[in-house]
């Protein structure tokens, strides 16, 4: 019967997440108290999670048939294009939709949120169509500043048709995001894959349009996706545009799209330094580090994509402070946890997985981990920017952290290859983590749980002494000492008493509840 039982919940999930009548647009509720409050903070954000690992799986089962339809110039042409086009996108479309959460949470009434959030679904697809006008003339001339010829240009033009209905998706989903729709939200965004293979499938395979099947399947994609999101949020408000209203928004998020640009410098500018001084082989085992290095950031991402819908909101709370410090050391604790996981398993996982050529990535590894440990804290701590409505701050402290890691390219790659690069990413975003905490904190005095902090470091220092043995160990030995390392964490927590007595009593009635549940 339980088989029979769980069928019948998730039917009846989907089913609530489809037919909700409840009004998207609602009076604010009563604060939850605070243990409540990081209870749904863990909750969303394993649910929030699920789209990341769902559209991981199915890029890695689609390998197989993308290589075999697509040449690799194919692959090039249409990374490359979905690169520049992105960092346009950004320029011209100014991050708009990222403005709703200042402007809505800073309204009460239900109808003041309702124009609040029509405006800038609205306004995000007018920012969208006329960033794709501003660039239909223009695809030879597009295709030659990416390309070094005009032979993208037809791709060009389908890759612009994304952008009306691509940025209002962006509003439509970040709304479901303020409103804490985690069912609706994954519900839409697993759909939208599924739409995005099947499109694929038919434009790449069978109809062998090759570049652009890939870039029709976007398009077919985000237009329906945009079409369904928008029946369902507009049928319980109604359609409104304020241009007062727009104006302020293009204002609040001009500064975050010129800042993102900055970010992209830093995740990708190292591609075009290393081909230039080091042999394509290295720059293999340094994307291979990089992108299980990165693993991290689907983690923080996770968890972001409650935090900077909610943070709005949760500042407004008068034990907002108190919540900010213990949320950090929950952060803290959950990248410690990951980033140890990632380096201590690199090496056996490698060993078992990867071709000979490809294991030097293990050393790489805790680099890169190190980088995006420190991009999340300086992440975190930006969110106080957004809450504030300091958005050129922002935008000031990633283009800093740009210009220090390029400048970090010029000097470390010729030297020192992969290992230039990656200590370059862990400055830029050290150095944006130091501003951002300096910067933040005479914006709002806000205290962190030190004490507790330290007990973390000394944790991680405890459990990383078994990985020391790793190098020219067998992989039983290998996978021997990645265990050791794993449990010694929480046992050195345990030991130094990190937990407080509720956060102890609430992991024991988890855990009581679950196998309560699992006996049931």
């Amino acid at each position: 019967m339980q088989p029979c039982r769980d069928w019948m919940e998730n039917v009846g999930w989907i089913s609530r997440a489809i037919t909700e009548t409840k009004p998207l647009m609602s009076a604010t509720p009563t604060p939850a108290s605070a243990p409540t409050l990081f209870k749904n903070v863990a909750r969303s954000s394993a649910a929030y999670s699920i789209p990341f690992v769902v559209q991981r799986l199915a890029g890695f089962l689609l390998i197989p048939i993308t290589t075999r339809f697509l040449t690799p110039s194919d692959f090039g042409i249409v990374d490359l294009l979905d690169q520049a086009l992105t960092v346009i996108a950004l320029l011209l479309g100014i991050r708009f939709a990222s403005a709703l959460g200042y402007f809505y949470f800073k309204e009460e009434a239900a109808v003041s949120r309702q124009r609040i959030a029509s405006t800038a679904i609205l306004g995000a697809a007018l920012v969208g169509t006329g960033a794709a006008l501003l660039n239909w003339p223009f695809p030879a001339q597009l295709s030659r500043l990416v390309f070094g010829n005009a032979s993208a240009a037809p791709y060009v033009r389908i890759a612009l048709l994304t952008w009306p209905t691509g940025f209002a998706a962006e509003a439509l989903f970040g709304l479901l995001r303020l409103k804490n729709r985690t069912g609706m939200y994954n519900l839409v965004s697993i759909m939208s894959l599924a739409l995005r293979i099947t499109a694929m499938l038919v434009l790449l395979v069978l109809l062998r349009l090759r570049v652009a099947g890939m870039l029709y399947s976007s398009v077919v994609t985000a237009t329906l996706t945009t079409l369904f999101l928008s029946a369902y949020t507009f049928r319980s408000m109604p359609l409104v545009f304020d241009f007062r209203t727009f104006g302020r928004m293009a204002k609040y998020a001009m500064p975050l799209g010129v800042g993102s640009i900055a970010t992209l410098i830093i995740h990708f500018g190292d591609r075009f330094f290393l081909p230039h001084y080091r042999p394509l082989a290295e720059l293999g085992v340094y994307v291979l580090a990089y992108k299980i290095g990165m693993l991290m950031s689907f983690f923080y991402a996770s968890f972001d994509s409650y935090w900077s819908a909610q943070i709005f909101q949760i500042f407004q709370r008068e034990d907002s402070d108190r919540i900010f410090a213990r949320m950090f050391t929950y952060v803290m604790l959950g990248l410690s946890s990951i980033g140890l996981a990632l380096v201590v398993c690199a090496h056996p996982v490698l060993r078992i997985m990867v071709a000979p050529a490809y294991r030097g990535a293990a050393a790489l590894i805790p680099v890169i981990v190190l980088a995006y440990f420190v991009r999340a804290t300086g992440d975190f701590l930006r969110s106080v920017f957004m809450v504030t409505g300091r958005t050129g701050c922002d935008a000031i402290t990633n283009w800093i952290g740009s210009l220090v890691c390029l400048a970090s390219y010029w000097l470390l790659i010729p030297r020192f290859g992969a290992w230039g690069a990656a200590w370059a990413t862990v400055l830029a975003f050290a150095i944006i983590a130091a501003i951002s905490a300096v910067w933040t904190f005479r914006i709002r005095h806000y205290q962190l749980e030190s004490g507790r902090l330290v007990k973390i470091g000394l944790g991680l220092g405890v459990a990383f002494l078994p990985y020391l043995a790793l190098a020219g160990s067998s992989v039983a030995a290998q996978i021997a000492i990645a265990a050791a390392s794993l449990a010694a964490f929480p046992a050195a927590l345990w030991t130094l008493r990190f937990a407080t007595p509720g956060e102890v009593q609430n992991a024991r009635a988890g855990v009581y509840a679950v196998l309560h549940k699992l006996r049931w």
